[in-house]
């Protein structure tokens, strides 16, 4: 609220106040020039009746001008901007959720649809950290770690986009291909690993792995040295396998490996298109123990123009009211 602003209404309203008591005294002197003489006029004003419908008229006008100030005082409190002022802090959950795409040759027809999992996911949660890695033969964080679910189901949507439209120019692949070869798995998972804030041990750490685990070049690490990283930081990681169908038998013994690995972290293994997937992630990662923890304080700023409105409403209306009286 400006200092200035009542003072500029309070002057606003002298001024209009001064302007109407000067036109009410021209008027009153012309009306006084053109009168004409009555004898014995003091009769007429003497009588009850005439008293009576006086008393009204200074009523009526004694009304009308409270009204009005009433109406001023209500447009100087609107635009003073009342608000109210208040402090929360909001709670969160001491879980951290990294989803881990593979985004190479071999999963680029599956990416989309496994996103629209990763989405399905995210509305399962509330109050977790929630982060997204994309790997090839390199891993890019797409997202970090946040509580900003607004902010993370845009950014899923938009790679959602991505991956499904023909007009793609796939600029999420940017800095993904900087390795030697491709779809080097182990090195993406041990990536997904290391997005975790090492200084905050006290949080779970989940993991949803989502590959084929189809490698295809000289990997750092191997997908189990991968998995045992992932245990040395108490890290558990959920796969989701697309090529787990039996159309692709030829690649089921990288499906085996991956799921011994997952499962050596105490997650879990699941194919794409098995239903019970979200639920069985959602129920394991909600069953490691957690706390709530409370955020930064976080200051609201709330408007508070109720009062004011609802009082240059009803001064509006007795306005006309005390106008009609005053003009009969």
């Amino acid at each position: 609220m400006y200092w200035w602003m009542p003072l500029l209404w309070l002057a606003i309203t002298a001024g209009v106040v001064a302007l109407a008591l000067w036109l009410r005294a021209r008027r009153r002197a012309r009306t006084l020039a053109d009168a004409v003489p009555v004898a014995h006029s003091d009769r007429l004003t003497e009588l009850p009746a005439y008293r009576a419908a006086l008393a009204r008229y200074r009523a009526a006008l004694y009304g009308a001008a409270v009204v009005v100030s009433l109406v001023l005082l209500a447009a100087v409190l609107m635009s003073s901007r009342l608000v109210s002022i208040s402090s929360y802090q909001p709670e969160m959950r001491n879980r951290d959720i990294v989803l881990c795409l593979d985004v190479s040759g071999s999963m680029i027809d599956y990416d989309a649809a496994i996103v629209r999992t990763f989405r399905e996911l995210v509305d399962e949660f509330d109050g977790e950290r929630i982060g997204l890695v994309l790997f090839n033969a390199s891993a890019v964080t797409y997202f970090p770690l946040t509580t900003d679910y607004r902010f993370v189901r845009e950014q899923l949507a938009s790679l959602e986009n991505d991956l499904s439209s023909p007009l793609s120019d796939y600029s999420f692949i940017n800095g993904t291909l900087l390795g030697e070869g491709s779809s080097l798995i182990g090195d993406g998972l041990g990536s997904c690993v290391m997005r975790f804030d090492e200084a905050e041990k006290e949080r779970s750490r989940s993991i949803v792995l989502a590959t084929d685990n189809y490698v295809a070049g000289k990997q750092i690490l191997t997908l189990p040295e991968a998995g045992v990283f992932a245990t040395e930081r108490n890290v558990r990681v959920y796969g989701i396998n697309p090529g787990d169908v039996t159309s692709k038998d030829y690649i089921a013994e990288f499906a085996r490996e991956m799921e011994q690995v997952v499962l050596a972290t105490d997650g879990g293994y699941f194919a794409l298109a098995d239903p019970s997937a979200i639920p069985s992630i959602v129920d394991g990662i909600e069953e490691q123990q957690t706390t709530r923890l409370t955020g930064a304080p976080v200051l609201v700023r709330t408007d508070e123009p109720t009062w004011p409105f609802l009082m240059s409403v009803l001064g509006t209306a007795l306005i006309m009211y005390f106008g009609w009286r005053l003009k009969r």
